[in-house]
């Protein structure tokens, strides 16, 4: 069984893994497959994520 994936607001500590992806949607994504709850910010300029942001608590950081 695939190993659940930890990762964290760096804010709020809220758990930002969803549930498991239903195999049947698979197919539109890649691995791991569950569900990532944190939003990403996108900059037109750069054509890129730069930050990623909370949906709990709003918190916004860089994107690594």
């Amino acid at each position: 069984m695939e190993e659940r994936p930890v990762e964290q607001c760096p804010f709020c500590k809220a758990d930002l893994i969803g549930e498991k992806i239903p195999y049947s949607l698979l197919e539109h994504y890649s691995p791991p497959y569950f569900f990532r709850l944190k939003i990403g910010i996108y900059d037109r300029e750069l054509d890129r994520i730069t930050h990623w942001q909370c949906p709990f608590c709003k918190g916004t950081w860089e994107r690594n």
